[in-house]
């Protein structure tokens, strides 16, 4: 696949990255997680780099309690509020009397319940609204935004074939600080956690248990993977309602010595540190960050060749890309990258280049400035 996208964003950072001696901002970040995942960690990340260029950033929230204290732990604003479920109508009014209450300049939504609430909370209180899409939602939940800011070019040409104008929707790639990504990654001491010897083949994926992440067909490439690699282990990290089909799937196939169910773990980049290949089967993906720790971590990846995963992975440079759904496919991958580790370390060091060049914090926050500083300025032209 051609980096033609990834190089147009960081062509357009270049020219729209805000002046310093712009004024600083007061940004409501509205979101309404279920889980402390992708998008709740993107939101986070970019926040805390907001307050770092000098913004105020407050983000309105329902309970949850992982979230609240990643939140406090980096110095950022947060007030939890009723404003959860789309049936909700009183969110809209809550939220906008906050926005007013902290004298927001934009609100900045994130997923589709936020989004709905936040937009309408937006012309409510006057407030310009910033809808960001982070998967390949219906628009109907995004139209009272001003403008959208989607995670990926796979995201924003899912919008625009829905009818949203393409001039209204930004790229803005999620991104990571590499500082928290010491380079070479050490995953000794993680293997020793999780009685792991120095050099078995360890392989794994870090999502939701959900059927659109694609496990099931990871499993199945594993039943595959063993009669050709006998000590081969793969770590599922995540939960879900899915754990009851992959579980019982394990166990049809014999697999349970083999593949490994961690749960959901805050840390789960760090485990990824102990795996020699990262894989995301997924079916559908509005991005994929998980890919994006795996390339800072060094790791090579394994990932179905669809929309949003392939602006990460440069087949044959950072990783490979396969057909979705297909595990024979992923089996033969996995296997070329456990059988030449040679070929695979200069995959992962391929890959942490290129997420340092384009998956920044930085850029990220550039991007989000950028955007914010042009929606706060057609809306004060439209006041006057």
């Amino acid at each position: 696949m051609s980096n033609k996208p990834a190089t147009e964003v960081i062509a357009a950072q270049k020219r729209t990255a805000p002046p310093g001696t712009r004024r600083k901002l007061t940004v409501l970040q509205v979101i309404t997680p279920k889980h402390y995942s992708g998008a709740e960690r993107a939101m986070t990340y970019l926040s805390e780099k907001l307050v770092s260029r000098g913004h105020r950033v407050v983000v309105a929230c329902k309970f949850n309690r992982l979230m609240l204290e990643e939140l406090a732990s980096r110095g950022i604003e947060a007030c939890v509020l009723p404003i959860r479920g789309k049936l909700n109508v009183a969110a809209p009014f809550i939220l906008a009397r906050f926005a007013r209450k902290i004298s927001a300049d934009v609100i900045h939504t994130h997923l589709s319940t936020a989004s709905l609430w936040g937009g309408l909370a937006g012309k409510i209180a006057g407030v310009p609204c910033v809808g960001h899409v982070h998967w390949l939602n219906h628009k109907y939940w995004y139209l009272f935004a001003d403008r959208w800011a989607a995670c990926s070019h796979g995201v924003r040409n899912h919008l625009i074939g829905q009818g949203l104008p393409g001039e209204r929707i930004e790229v803005v790639y999620n991104g990571l600080d590499q500082d928290w990504f010491p380079w070479p990654p050490d995953g000794s001491a993680v293997r020793r956690e999780l009685g792991l010897t120095p050099d078995q083949p360890v392989i794994g994926t870090v999502a939701h248990f959900s059927a659109h992440k694609g496990q099931i067909y990871l499993i199945q490439a594993m039943a595959r993977l063993v009669k050709r690699i006998p000590d081969v282990c793969c770590l599922l990290v995540g939960a879900g309602k899915g754990e009851a089909q992959l579980r019982s799937l394990i166990a049809e196939l014999g697999l349970e010595e083999y593949v490994r169910l961690l749960g959901y773990r805050h840390d789960g980049a760090g485990l990824m540190r102990a795996m020699d290949v990262a894989v995301l089967p997924s079916l559908r993906e509005g991005l994929g960050i998980v890919l994006i720790e795996a390339g800072l971590l060094g790791r090579p990846a394994v990932a179905s060749d669809i929309d949003g995963i392939n602006e990460v992975i440069v087949d044959g440079e950072t990783g490979i890309l396969v057909p979705p759904a297909d595990a024979d496919a992923l089996a033969v991958a996995i296997e070329a990258l456990l059988e030449d580790r040679a070929w695979a370390r200069q995959l992962g060091r391929q890959a942490r280049a290129r997420m340092e060049e384009i998956f920044t914090l930085d850029a990220m926050a550039d991007r989000a400035e950028a955007v914010y500083y042009q929606v706060v300025a057609e809306h004060q032209q439209r006041g006057k």
